[in-house]
């Protein structure tokens, strides 16, 4: 299995994934433009080397994740269904009460026990010390014009994987937070409201105290990604990677507080969340195609920055999609077809759309008999927190395929009656679409026995 952001290049170049470019090529602006432009390709084009970026001494590396290929490759399956078989059969063994207890019932289950993170002694990303940890000899990109306009520098890390934890080492936690270059030393993260990581930092600055961070670039691809979905709360991401990669994750400890950091990484940057005196972040171009505002952010100081000897610099570039976050966000898509039907019984399967996906929109294929258990399961469906800020969910009968947008959108105009099949909530924020079409009249049009006499007889045919 893969144990390096070192390992998954390598094996994209042999398997013809992956495209250098050998020239010179600005980290302000330039290279995101160029990735952006890769993202748009039919299946999302190939991962991007850049081996001379303007600033800094190492190659910056984008789009690792951006196809489904990749993510099949990041993940060791061959196909990505065979993550929804996997985690199904793991939750088989857990008596669920809802979400209440999911996180820690799951990191009890002994598929990931025998599989938890072992402390090793050192490893290659403690090999070489990056003299006065400074920041600004990175090169770290700047994505969109007005990135961090209004304080600070528009160099952003956006696939750094933030480590923190409770003080006494407990209940760690590992996600992607944007994080914005501010000065030689300092940067600034703006946690998501209600994440692990935030509330580890409330708690200190309860304390008075400053919380050790550590940022995390590269390491095993099977835990970059589960740094990014949004497990349930309690389970250790490095934990969750081990069972996805099927292998333990060998990890080192930080010297600045009880923090754990895989061994295999490119860099990693150790320093401090301040209790006090916060940074702007932002704005920042995302997904929405609109820059998100400039607001309060915790300041990092940042005290140590040790790395490989010749370390890749992972970045993601995000924007209007199809970007490299859409795709990465497919593994998550098939850990919720396994978890979906243990909590809402009645659905059978679902799809992010690659446009969706970050309004927690989707199309879910359902089992009901009639509108008001669609209303029900809606409102179920609302009160998890993946789709507590849904804007659109579509439900479609489970005999409908829900991964095709043009089927779902066909079913949205010729399967709904408007005046019952729209469900909004009292905010009027959020919608969804009854497209099972279970009260219209006539029979649907089918012919399976003249369709499976073509497809025996289709080599006959001489048609492509």
């Amino acid at each position: 299995m893969l144990s390096s952001l070192h390992d998954f290049v390598a094996r994209l170049e042999r398997l013809g994934e992956l495209q250098q470019v050998e020239h010179p090529v600005a980290t302000r602006l330039e290279i995101a433009a160029i990735t952006r432009r890769i993202s748009r390709y039919p299946k999302g084009g190939p991962a991007l080397l850049f081996r001379q970026p303007d600033q800094g001494p190492f190659p910056v590396v984008t789009n690792l994740f951006g196809s489904r290929r990749r993510m099949r490759l990041a993940l060791g399956l061959d196909r990505l269904e065979d993550l929804t078989l996997n985690f199904s059969a793991l939750l088989q063994d857990l008596s669920l009460n809802g979400l209440d207890g999911l996180g820690p019932l799951l990191a009890d289950h002994p598929s990931l026990g025998q599989c938890r993170p072992i402390v090793v002694p050192s490893g290659p990303c403690r090999e070489e010390l990056l003299p006065g940890a400074d920041l600004q000899q990175l090169p770290f990109l700047h994505n969109w014009p007005d990135d961090g306009s209004a304080s600070g520098s528009g160099q952003y890390i956006t696939l750094g994987q933030v480590v923190t934890s409770l003080p006494d080492g407990s209940q760690p936690n590992c996600g992607i937070y944007r994080c914005q270059i501010h000065d030689v030393h300092s940067l600034a993260i703006r946690w998501r409201s209600g994440s692990d990581a935030a509330r580890h930092h409330q708690e200190y600055i309860r304390r008075g105290e400053r919380m050790p961070v550590a940022i995390v670039l590269g390491g095993p691809p099977a835990l970059t990604l589960a740094a990014a979905w949004p497990l349930p709360p309690g389970l250790d991401e490095l934990q969750f990677a081990c069972w996805l990669r099927q292998a333990t994750l060998p990890v080192v400890n930080c010297l600045h507080g009880p923090l754990r950091v895989p061994a295999e990484a490119e860099l990693v940057i150790e320093g401090f969340a301040e209790p006090d005196q916060p940074l702007i972040e932002g704005p920042f171009g995302n997904h929405t195609g609109r820059y998100d505002p400039a607001g309060p952010a915790a300041r990092i100081t940042v005290v140590r920055i040790t790395r490989r000897e010749a370390p890749l610099i992972p970045a993601t570039v995000v924007g209007p999609p199809p970007q490299e976050d859409c795709w990465m966000m497919l593994g998550w898509e098939r850990l919720l077809a396994a978890l979906l039907p243990r909590l809402v019984p009645e659905v059978r399967d679902i799809h992010l759309p690659l446009p969706w996906v970050f309004r927690q929109s989707a199309v879910v294929s359902i089992s009901s008999s009639g509108p008001r258990q669609v209303r029900e399961i809606v409102q179920s469906l609302w009160e998890l927190p993946w789709f507590a800020k849904a804007r659109l969910l579509v439900l479609v009968d489970a005999e409908r395929h829900p991964y095709s947008l043009m089927q779902t959108a066909w079913c949205a105009v010729n399967d709904t009656d408007w005046r019952d099949d729209l469900v909004k909530d009292e905010t009027g924020r959020r919608l969804a679409i009854n497209a099972t079409c279970r009260h219209l009249t006539g029979e649907r049009l089918s012919d399976d026995v003249t369709e499976q006499l073509i497809s025996q007889r289709w080599k006959e045919y001489d048609l492509p």
